[in-house]
């Protein structure tokens, strides 16, 4: 019986570990894209302006 507690308790540790990784990973990406998002907002908002400024 205390295989199994161990057993289930390094499940728990290892199924805590490969989550934390995995979010590390997808905040990650999370943050590349609202910068890229954001750089290609200001961007349209530049040419936008430039275009009605010149009509």
């Amino acid at each position: 019986m205390s295989m199994l507690v161990v057993s289930v308790i390094a499940s728990a540790i290892t199924a805590k570990i490969v989550a934390t990784y995995y979010f590390k990973k997808i905040d990650g990406y999370v943050e590349e894209m609202c910068e890229m998002t954001e750089k290609n907002n200001n961007l349209i908002k530049a040419i936008l302006h430039k275009f009605h400024g010149s009509s």
